[in-house]
């Protein structure tokens, strides 16, 4: 079930899948994945899962910008809960981000993690 903070409803998967995977698995549930652009709805979405979970944020700009799902740079927002040392591309290819506890880190889009929709 979702549920609602702040005016907008959430909903953590617990099956572990492909970015783009969890990307359309939130698209066909009419939604999109989870986007905290804030600490309190960081906060509230890390309460809602266990393990590593998917966030509708990505490298998706050529100007190395990070984006959200819904087209927000990150950097707009004013906020960002990375963890030490990210983002980094150490692996290569580091353009997707997942929870890491409650606080980011980016890591390959074809790896498997959990999701949280909104």
């Amino acid at each position: 079930d979702y549920v609602s903070f702040k005016g907008t409803c959430y909903k953590d998967f617990t099956e572990r899948v492909t970015y783009s995977q969890a990307e359309q698995a939130c698209a066909a549930d009419g939604g999109m994945l989870a986007m905290p652009k804030d600490s309190a709805t960081n906060s509230f979405i890390a309460s809602l899962k266990h393990g590593g979970r998917w966030l509708g944020l990505t490298a998706g700009d050529q100007n190395g910008q990070w984006v959200f799902a819904d087209g927000q740079t990150l950097h707009s927002t004013g906020y960002s809960n990375w963890r030490p040392g990210d983002p980094s591309n150490s692996l290569g290819n580091e353009s997707c981000v997942e929870y890491h506890g409650n606080l980011w880190a980016n890591l390959p889009c074809n790896w498997e993690y959990g999701f949280v929709c909104q």
